[in-house]
This record gives C-alpha cells, structure tokens and sequence, in this order.
C-alpha cells in the first residue's frame, strides 16, 4: 500500500473512516461494560442528538436511519429511565416532540466522560510529538469538515438552533 502520505482521496476517506469506526466501537464497548448494563450505541447518538435541539420521533428515526418502531422503543426506555421527556406539539397533536431532561443530559455527560477517560488511557502511550501530531490530525480533519451542518428535514427555527453551542 502507498505511504499515508501518498495516499489518494478515496484511501485516505477509507482510512479515516475504518479508525474512527474502529475508535467508536472499540470505546463504547468498553463504556458499555463500565456501565455494567446493555446500553445500546443507539441510545448514546440519540441522547446525543438531544442535546442539541428536541427532535421529533421522525426526526430521530429518519438521522438514525432506523424506523419509527425502533425509535419509538428505545425512546421509550430513556424516558422510563427519566433521560427525555415525550410532549405532544400543543400545533399538531399528532406530532411529539423528544426533549432531553436534566437527568439525561447528566447521564450523557457520565457518559461522555467515560469514553474521554478509556480513550485517554489508550492515547497515554504517546509522546509529546505523537500527540501534538493527533492533534493537529484532528483539527485538520474538524476544518475540513466545516461547522456542523443542519439535516435537510430541519426547518430554518430547528437549523438556527442546532447551530447553538451545547450549554
């Protein structure tokens, strides 16, 4: 294979990919068996998504590319667990609207703190330069990318707030 330096945009996507796959799944699996219950990585992206805007149930499913059943049971488990809270649009009845609640935005913290420590651990071999070099990898990568983006189902109120920083 060529040197990472040589690498074409099709490999180099491929690369990138294959790691940050292989960094999701192999951190969460660890977080997941910290936590000493299934939790599904299902959860964690919706809980996620949560904080940064309330989502529709169709929304959710639709960013989870999964069906509304499969949102609808697992939005079920994070509010009997008190992490979201389901109203109805008082404009729609017909439409709901998820919210993340204190407690789960505390439980996604706990979360995210564990994943940040196992990967700490994993990246604690590193040198000095190794890690100035990840580093300045991962801003590359986040400029790159550009500021995070409004799904195309998002209407101009949803985008505007999914563009604010988390609190």
């Amino acid at each position: 294979m060529a040197t990472r330096g040589s690498l074409s945009e099709g490999q180099l996507a491929r690369v990138v990919l294959e790691t940050l796959h292989r960094v999701m799944r192999q951190i969460w699996a660890e977080v997941k068996g910290e936590a000493g219950k299934l939790f599904p990585a299902q959860s964690y992206r919706m809980l996620g998504m949560l904080a940064q805007r309330p989502y529709t149930l169709s929304e959710l499913a639709r960013a989870q590319a999964v069906r509304p059943s499969t949102v609808s049971r697992a939005i079920r488990t994070l509010s009997e667990q008190g992490w979201v809270r389901v109203e109805r649009d008082p404009s729609d009845r017909r439409r709901v609207w998820i919210r993340l609640t204190p407690q789960g935005r505390r439980a996604l913290r706990r979360l995210q703190a564990r994943a940040a420590a196992r990967l700490g651990r994993r990246l604690r071999p590193l040198g000095p330069e190794e890690r100035a070099l990840l580093a300045q990898a991962m801003a590359l990568l986040q400029r790159t990318l550009g500021p995070a983006e409004p799904s195309p189902q998002q209407g101009p109120r949803e985008a505007q707030r999914a563009r604010r920083p988390i609190p």
